[in-house]
């Protein structure tokens, strides 16, 4: 209930089929709904698990032109397991997004569900893009070129654990800027930046851009950062072509 400027008591305006149930239920509930998420995605890490040498060997030998080098114990099982661990979720991700709908769904409105059916599976797409380009063509020039520039002064010893971090921080990077576009739909759709200014302005963005892209690029030639200022601008006016239809 809300009250009004005259003082009086109005009902707030229900969601059409949204039941009040008490707090109870809906912890019941999402307890449930997690363990829905969490038994698959464990059973997942744990088949991952037993193939993750074969994974490891496969995404190095694709992406890093030395061998690994190990400097504790323990970082040939935490890399296995981190492997195992972004597989799971990767797999996961659909089911997760599914489920939070399923609890979050009864208490939107109808265009609510409609923008969220949407959006989301355009985000994954746009995220697993993101991703392969980092995987195939990304992360090879990185490496490979930072190894080049580093042989002629010293031995290259290529941490094992901290080169998979690298790898999975280019991976979701990559992912996350693939979002762009969605940021930018969404500004224009909510009239927080005309698609017209930003046509006009293409200069300036496509700048801001380039600027954009050799901070956040890890690369050490400037390569690298000419692929993600690329990617950006492409991005930028495929926002606007489909800012068009939405």
């Amino acid at each position: 209930m809300f009250i009004n400027n005259k003082g009086s008591v109005n009902r707030m305006i229900a969601v059409p089929g949204d039941e009040e149930l008490p707090l109870e239920d809906h912890f019941k509930e999402l307890r449930s709904r997690m363990a829905i998420v969490i038994i698959p995605v464990a059973i997942i890490t744990f088949i991952a698990y037993l193939f993750s040498g074969e994974i490891f060997q496969l995404v190095w030998k694709h992406t890093v032109p030395v061998p690994p080098s190990i400097y504790s114990p323990t970082d040939l099982i935490v890399t296995r397991l981190t492997i195992s661990l972004v597989c799971a979720l990767f797999f996961g991700i659909p089911l997760i997004v599914y489920e939070t709908f399923m609890f979050v769904g009864k208490g939107l409105y109808k265009h609510e569900k409609s923008f969220f059916i949407k959006v989301v599976p355009f985000s994954f797409i746009l995220f697993s893009i993101g991703a392969v380009l980092a995987y195939f063509i990304v992360m090879p020039l990185v490496f490979k070129t930072t190894v080049f520039y580093s042989i002629d002064i010293a031995a290259p010893q290529v941490s094992l654990i901290k080169t998979i971090n690298t790898m999975i921080t280019l991976v979701l990077g990559f992912g996350i800027v693939f979002q762009f576009p969605l940021l930018l739909i969404f500004a224009i759709k909510m009239g927080l930046l005309k698609r017209e200014y930003l046509k006009g302005k293409r200069k300036i963005v496509y700048s801001g851009l380039v600027a954009f892209a050799f901070f956040i690029s890890p690369g050490p030639e400037a390569l690298s950062e000419l692929i993600v200022a690329a990617v950006l601008v492409v991005l930028f006016e495929f926002s606007l072509l489909i800012a068009r239809f939405f």
